[in-house]
């Protein structure tokens, strides 16, 4: 007996409104770690957005005040199937393409979402979908490709449909050629949230325990952050204008209060491989990661 067709879901896209301003991108900047002037002081030579910001601007769509969970800005731009058999979701890979930096200044831009593909795997599926952020103008600045596994999902067919960003990054077989280590506050998270990802996941004891975990555990895109800004700062003169683009993949969570350490191998063409652990248990929290950076400016 055949399963459920998703073929036909292929494609289906929502449109959001979304605005921010330069005390979000303060915000989100001292969320993930930053200290660096440029990026947490208004008035410096240099302000400007760090590059991965756009991940939050899904969850707080133009609000500027605190958003229930999940926000009305991530219900609207929703294009995740029914699938089933779904359990329960967990993020799986994030990438993110800048085509044109964000404006320091803020602005207001429309996120399109679409469903690009559905993949079985294992004891679920991969959902994937992306998100381009238009500006005022027409222009797409940022894409993003958000990759979903869904625990449990399965008795659909096709088993593969759409197309897959999924792609294994192994890190090189040598020493790292450079190491980043960065230690989270036990407010991370608190901090992080003010973004506009306000899972009670990530501050609620009781809540972080009928998810399954002891206490509330750090988001992942705050590690993401951290992750980007240790390979900014080592091999990209801590300048957004040089970060062109980045993916990687979750593996397991951190919590707020450990340490992250970042390893990297430089390869050609201005990409940084790199691996994300905690310090105090070894795990392994970010894997089949990259970073593409822009050569520095020639005076």
């Amino acid at each position: 007996m055949s399963g459920e067709d998703v073929s036909g879901l292929i494609g289906q896209s929502a449109t959001i409104d979304s605005s921010y301003n330069r005390k979000d991108l303060i915000t989100y900047a001292i969320g993930i770690g930053c200290d660096e002037l440029r990026y947490v002081y208004e008035n410096d030579g240099d302000f400007e957005a760090f590059p991965t910001y756009p991940f939050v601007l899904a969850f707080k769509g133009t609000e500027d005040d605190v958003v229930g969970f999940p926000s009305a800005a991530m219900q609207e731009s929703n294009v995740m199937p029914g699938l089933p058999g779904s359990k329960f979701v967990l993020d799986g890979e994030r990438q993110i393409e800048i085509i044109r930096p964000i404006s320091a200044e803020g602005e207001k831009l429309k996120i399109k979402s679409t469903l690009v593909g559905i993949h079985q795997k294992g004891k679920g599926a991969l959902v994937e979908t992306t998100s381009e952020f238009i500006d005022e103008e027409g222009k797409v600045c940022v894409k993003l490709t958000n990759g979903t596994f869904v625990v449990g999902a399965k008795g659909f067919t096709p088993e593969k449909a759409g197309q897959t960003y999924s792609l294994a990054v192994p890190p090189p077989k040598r020493a790292p050629d450079a190491v980043c280590e960065m230690k989270t506050s036990p407010t991370q998270a608190h901090v992080y949230r003010l973004s506009g990802d306000y899972n009670p996941l990530h501050i609620d004891p009781m809540m972080a325990q009928m998810n399954g975990f002891k206490e509330p555990i750090l988001h992942g895109l705050c590690s993401l952050g951290h992750a980007a800004h240790a390979v900014l700062k080592t091999y990209g003169g801590n300048e957004a204008a040089r970060f062109r683009g980045m993916k990687c993949r979750f593996a397991s969570p951190v919590l707020p209060g450990q340490t992250l350490v970042t390893e990297m191998w430089k390869e050609g063409n201005g990409r940084v491989i790199f691996l994300t652990k905690v310090k105090e248990t070894n795990k392994v929290v970010i894997s089949n990661a990259y970073v593409d950076l822009a050569p520095e400016a020639k005076l």
